[in-house]
């Protein structure tokens, strides 16, 4: 058996800069890398990015201090996708765990992220907390204490 280590999550976003932001401001991500795929770079993988001609797309990569990474896209043509479905296959969110649920759900509570719930005990005997949010693109996020 290979060897295998985590290298990123692959995100598609509609604003990449506001995303960048937002990862900064809550979870002390850093942008360490930014480039633009140009379109002949696009095309030229057709059967991965399946793409209409033209289409470009920038992407960074944010890292978090303990080296968990964001690799995230903003294609020329984005469009919003529907609402995550657990019950359907694929990927439906993404799981941190941070210092201070109600801290920090009154700091983004001001600033108008919307909860699904305000923070709950993760269960009656423990002491830590959870929380599911939407990021700017109505991603899923949930957060352990």
């Amino acid at each position: 058996m290979a060897k295998t280590t985590f290298m990123h999550f692959g995100l598609t976003v509609s604003d990449l800069d506001r995303t960048a932001d937002f990862y900064t401001k809550y979870f002390g991500f850093k942008k360490n890398m930014a480039h633009r795929f140009p379109k002949e770079f696009i095309s030229d993988s057709d059967a991965l990015y399946r793409q209409p001609e033209g289409v470009y797309s920038d992407m960074a990569m944010l890292e978090s201090e303990d080296g968990v990474v964001l690799e995230v896209f903003q294609f020329s043509n984005v469009e919003k996708a529907g609402p995550a479905e657990w019950q359907k296959t694929g990927y439906h969110h993404l799981a941190f765990k941070v210092e201070s649920i109600p801290e920090l759900y009154e700091r983004m509570k001001a600033d108008g992220i919307e909860f699904f719930f305000p923070p709950k005990k993760r269960m009656p005997t423990e002491p830590g907390h959870w929380i599911f949010f939407k990021d700017p693109d109505g991603n899923m996020i949930e957060l352990w204490d």
